[in-house]
């Protein structure tokens, strides 16, 4: 038995691993609040550090802290990270002040990239067990060159849609009405979404326009606090409206969360838009289309969330406008 193998030995080896990683999770976070504000800090190689590094890191050290001796598997930490990463959103959420739909958002990357570390460790620690310290180590360099490389690669941005539709027992004429007036909204109207009644993201309360035709404007209300504007950029009668998204000020941001506000860096809501199809019986295809732009490492991941958060929305929104338009219309 060579001298590593030793028990005691062993976990002397264990502390020496553990103290790397924990040095580089220390050093890594600390470089990246120290950059936050700056280039090298900002970009891709900051969102990527954001969203895998640091938890990379952090299973990682649980691996290590629960199998010094290597023998157990990746897989059993994966219920163990789950609840310290729903530990460490709570203790962010309060102290940091971090939004509830952000920390949704986080929750996934950063549960698959925790067992990631996790897995990597336990398969660095089985093959290279005499080795494993040195080849643990070499996993410090990635995070860090992935920051000091921020400034030559910007995030990526997307543009995506999201659309939604309901047929609705009325006709065109009964329903373009409503389009341009929606006011006392309650929450007892509209359908149960994952937004609204999870996320917390307040219901609309009314939404006005005016003016008419192109250049009207539509002033919209959600909650007691929340304001936004959309300026009508197209206007068919009974057929079409279209507008564009303008946010006079940080109310929705402030409200809902902060890092994803919907004319931020990350993300931008920009234009929407209803169409009016006329059916058979004397029914109409309501549609509400939405676009919008992501700006982040993970574009992709975050249309996703896209579609459940404003495609509940919208499914909100038409679900409302079906009910009175088929109450007025008898």
């Amino acid at each position: 038995m060579s001298e590593i193998e030793r028990p005691g030995k062993a976990w002397i080896w264990v502390g020496v691993r553990l103290l790397l990683v924990f040095a580089k999770l220390v050093l890594l976070a600390g470089l990246f609040y120290a950059l936050g504000g700056t280039d090298a800090g900002a970009g891709l190689a900051g969102g990527f550090t954001t969203l895998f590094g640091l938890p990379f890191c952090l299973g990682a050290i649980i691996q290590f802290a629960i199998s010094p001796d290597g023998k157990a598997k990746a897989s059993g930490t994966g219920v163990i990270v789950g609840f310290l990463l729903l530990a460490v959103m709570v203790i962010v959420g309060v102290f940091f002040l971090e939004g509830l739909i952000c920390m949704v958002f986080l929750a996934v990357p950063w549960w698959i990239s925790a067992w990631l570390g996790a897995l990597v460790v336990s398969g660095l620690h089985a093959r290279f067990r005499q080795r494993a310290v040195l080849h643990s180590a070499g996993l410090i360099v990635l995070p860090f060159a992935m920051l000091l490389l921020g400034p030559l690669a910007a995030n990526p941005t997307h543009h995506f849609e999201v659309r939604r539709s309901v047929v609705i027992a009325a006709a065109p004429d009964q329903i373009w009405p409503h389009l341009l007036a929606l006011e006392n909204l309650s929450d007892d109207e509209g359908v149960w979404t994952i937004a609204q009644d999870v996320l917390r993201i307040p219901r609309p309360r009314s939404a006005l326009v005016v003016g008419e035709g192109v250049g009207a404007v539509r002033l919209a209300r959600w909650g007691e606090h929340i304001g936004f504007e959309e300026h009508v950029t197209g206007w068919s009668q009974n057929d079409h409206l279209a507008w564009r998204f303008v946010f006079p000020d940080d109310s929705v941001a402030r409200y809902t969360d902060a890092h994803i506000g919907p004319d931020s860096e990350f993300l931008g809501i920009e234009t929407g838009s209803y169409t009016l199809t006329p059916l058979a019986n004397g029914r109409t295809r309501l549609t509400l289309t939405t676009r919008y732009r992501a700006t982040s490492p993970a574009n992709h991941y975050s249309a996703v969330w896209g579609e459940i958060i404003l495609g509940g929305i919208q499914r909100n929104i038409l679900t409302v406008i079906s009910d009175r338009s088929e109450a007025m219309a008898g």
